[in-house]
């Protein structure tokens, strides 16, 4: 089941993002209280040019806080529920993976931005995974 919500998720936004050239990202995350059951959750932005929906869920959050720090994470951040959180991304080139560290998380807790980034992304976040996402092209 989480195998097919990261294909879904990865053809969905693939298609919505189109072709075009680009310089930043933005990425705009929102939440409800009863997001993670109101407790703080965190985002992690990955650079990577591999597939990693075979990746769990364990060997993605231990990148997080990894000493030294992993060199494919991009950045972090904090998410408090009922807050709205935007972070930019500049382009890369290697395609980008958000994480969405939840205490028990759904089928969906990541989401693929392939090549080339979409000038911005709107995350709803559900209580235990990522609910809907619109990405505007370029």
């Amino acid at each position: 089941m989480a195998g097919l919500g990261w294909r879904l998720g990865a053809m969905l936004l693939s298609a919505a993002l189109g072709t075009g050239c680009a310089s930043a990202s933005h990425i705009h995350v929102r939440s409800t209280a009863l997001t993670n059951d109101g407790n703080t959750l965190y985002l992690m932005v990955r650079s990577t040019d591999r597939a990693t929906a075979s990746e769990n869920y364990q060997d993605a959050a231990a990148r997080l806080f990894a000493e030294p720090p992993d060199p494919s994470v991009v950045m972090s951040q904090p998410i408090i529920p009922g807050n709205a959180t935007s972070v930019t991304l500049e382009e890369s080139s290697k395609d980008v993976v958000l994480y969405f560290f939840f205490t028990e998380p759904g089928a969906s807790w990541r989401l693929p931005l392939p090549k080339p980034l979409p000038s911005e992304v709107y995350i709803d976040l559900g209580q235990h995974q990522i609910e809907r996402v619109q990405a505007r092209r370029r």
